[in-house]
Order: structure tokens, then C-alpha cells, then sequence
């Protein structure tokens, strides 16, 4: 087993695209992180790191990837490997401040990371993700339209509300990062009565995969089926540019979790996130 890391998306992407092929669905974070680096959607790219693990024949078996500003995030990878992994990324960047990743790997990542830099992690969030099925769309008052220019300032407050509300560690999405995404037409607002009242956004197309998110309400206009009806709305204009649909709901958030699969959503896989903390402890 050999493993290798780069800073050139491209690189990693002609390394590791017969292999994340083979799910998309389950690399659907990596995907979309390799295209916002080659489509310019990735602020301080220059910082990032890509792994692939490869068998004695140099073919991929795994991948893994740190994104700037963020932590590692794991893709699948081979049984026996996560402490190589772990190694490897602390020799390039001993920074790192948190892991994500199918459960049983990120936890596993977290305990390797711990004993050997003497800290200790907690779980700071879980997610599920999902995917569509046969769409449902609910009905609601109001009518969307894709945010302008003149929503980056709303579409900024609401995305870090998110982040505060679901307990999610900053760096959140930036300003810039926000703008450049409202400019291809990938994020949208529900309006009544002239008024936005709900949010929802898609990542990049790869793979014929887009996911949704994030999806937001303010406090003062919940319960009114407006992020169902948005997100809805998004599904079905990515469906019509036949693509498959996919997207994160927080465990902790039973509301969100029911909304997504009353509009049709249904599980896949379950993830987590690891904060590595200064003191010695264990969750």
C-alpha cells in the first residue's frame, strides 16, 4: 500500500476519478470539493491537500482530502489503512482541528489522531445522507426565485445562523465563497409576499450527482412548509436537467430529517464529526 498526497486537484482528480466513480453517491463530498478547486469556487485552494491510497499495483483504493479551512474529511477507504492515513496528513499538516467521515472510520481516524498528538476529540455533530427517490412536492404559500447579487448580505447571515444553530465549528462559508455561488445561479430564496423567507442551495454538478445545501428558515418563518416547498423546488429543477439529487440533514434536527423524507429523500449512510480538543479526554 502506498499513499500519496497533493495539492493539484487536477492530479488528484485524474488519479481518483475511476475510483470515485464507482460511488459517487458516497464521495459526493470530495466530488464537489475537487470541482470548486478547479472551477475557482474554493478560497486559499493553494492550502488544500488531496490523498489517494493506492494498492501495490497503483491502483486507487481510497481518498481523503483536506480543503482549505477545513478539516479532513474521509472518503472510503481500505480496511487497515486509517492509521497510515492519519500519519500521512500530520506530516503535511499537523494543523488539523477535526475530523469527518463514515462513522466507524472517523472514529477511528479520531482515536489514531489522539494517541499519537496527545489530544482528545469530541463529537460535535452527526449527519445522514440521503438520497431522492420518487419526488413529492408539498404545497406552501409564496414562490421562489434564485438569489441576486443584491441577497449576498442575507444569504451570508442566514448560512452563518445555520452554522450557529447546528453547532457546526467556523470556518463557515465566506462572503466571497457565497457571491461566487449566487453568480452561477445555484442558490435560491422563497419569497411571500415580497418577503425571503427560506433558503436553499445545490453544490456543483459531478458525476450526474448534485447535493442540496444548505437549507435555512429563519425562526420567525417556520412552520409553513417553506424550506419543504424550496427545497422541492431545487430537487425538480435538478431533475430536469437529469441529474440524481442527493443531501446531509443533521441527526440531531428531527424536523429536517422528516421534511426530507416526506419530500422523498431516502437514507444512505451515516457520518460524523470529531472536534480534537487541547486536554486529554475521550468522548
Amino acid at each position: 500500500m502506498r499513499i500519496e498526497i497533493t495539492a493539484d486537484a487536477a492530479r488528484f482528480r485524474s488519479l481518483t476519478e475511476p475510483f470515485l466513480l464507482r460511488d459517487p453517491l458516497r464521495h459526493t463530498v470530495i466530488t464537489t470539493g475537487i470541482a470548486n478547486h478547479l472551477t475557482g469556487m474554493q478560497v486559499d485552494a493553494d492550502r488544500s491537500r488531496f490523498l489517494s491510497v493506492h494498492d501495490d499495483d497503483a491502483t486507487v483504493i481510497g481518498a481523503a482530502m483536506r480543503a482549505a479551512g477545513h478539516g479532513v474529511y474521509l472518503g472510503e477507504l481500505p480496511a487497515g489503512s486509517i492509521a497510515a492515513v492519519a500519519d500521512a496528513i500530520a506530516e503535511v499538516a499537523s494543523d488539523v482541528d477535526d475530523v469527518e467521515g463514515a462513522t466507524d472510520d472517523a472514529t477511528e481516524f479520531a482515536e489514531h489522531w489522539g494517541e499519537r498528538h496527545g489530544v482528545g476529540y469530541r463529537e460535535e455533530y452527526s449527519t445522514r445522507l440521503y438520497r431522492l427517490a420518487q419526488l413529492n412536492f408539498p404545497i406552501a404559500a409564496g414562490s421562489p426565485r434564485r438569489a441576486t447579487e443584491s441577497d449576498v448580505g442575507l444569504c451570508v447571515d442566514w448560512a452563518e445562523a445555520m452554522r450557529r444553530e447546528s453547532g457546526m465549528p467556523p470556518p463557515s462559508l465566506t462572503t466571497i465563497a457565497i457571491r461566487k455561488r449566487i453568480a452561477t445561479g445555484r442558490w435560491w430564496l422563497w419569497e411571500r409576499d415580497g418577503v425571503p423567507v427560506s433558503l436553499a442551495a445545490h453544490q456543483v454538478p459531478v458525476f450526474g450527482w448534485s447535493r442540496i445545501g444548505p437549507v435555512y428558515t429563519p425562526p420567525e418563518h417556520r412552520g409553513n412548509g417553506y424550506a419543504s416547498i424550496l427545497t422541492a423546488q431545487v430537487c425538480r429543477t435538478l431533475r430536469g436537467q437529469n441529474l440524481n439529487v442527493c443531501l446531509f440533514a443533521d441527526l440531531a434536527n428531527s424536523t429536517a430529517n422528516s421534511i426530507y423524507r416526506t419530500i422523498g429523500f431516502e437514507p444512505v449512510r451515516d457520518f460524523v464529526y470529531y472536534q480534537f480538543t487541547s486536554a486529554t479526554i475521550k468522548p
